[in-house]
């Protein structure tokens, strides 16, 4: 009984660890802000913020309770298209918090070819995520 007791409490530990981490990941980099600029946004930050906090949570406690919910394909479809549309919106949110593209393009001097690396880079993310989800996720 202790020892499920000492078990319940290490899990909320690292779920409230990560979770933290998570949230602090995303305010440091100022993403949710950001996004909103972006999209002229700006006084719905506050929905961003909310929608996050609490599909982190609700997906978190999915994954844990191992609940599946049954969907027609084209939820899914849906579904996946939108969790798309945030990871390729928080990964250039994150790329170009970070100046990761500009410093690459000034150190190697490729100036002239920084469209071909911004092609590269979607290329390969579209490459990657075909690749999972076709071949690896089954």
């Amino acid at each position: 009984m202790l020892l499920k007791i000492l078990a319940i409490f290490v899990g909320f530990s690292e779920g409230a660890i990560v979770g933290t981490a998570l949230i602090a990941f995303l305010t440091i980099l100022d993403i949710v802000p950001r996004l909103a600029q972006l999209t002229d946004t700006e006084n719905h930050i506050k929905v961003y913020e909310f929608t996050i906090a609490i599909t982190v949570t609700t997906l978190s406690l999915a994954n844990f309770l191992d609940m599946n919910i049954t969907l027609g394909k084209i939820m899914v479809i849906l579904v996946g298209f939108l969790m798309g549309t945030f990871i390729g919106l928080l990964a250039s949110a994150l790329t170009e918090v970070t100046n990761v593209i500009p410093v690459i393009v000034s150190r190697f001097m490729l100036y002239e070819y920084s469209k071909y690396i911004f092609v590269a880079l979607a290329g390969g993310k579209v490459m990657g995520a075909l690749i999972y989800w076709i071949f690896l996720n089954h």
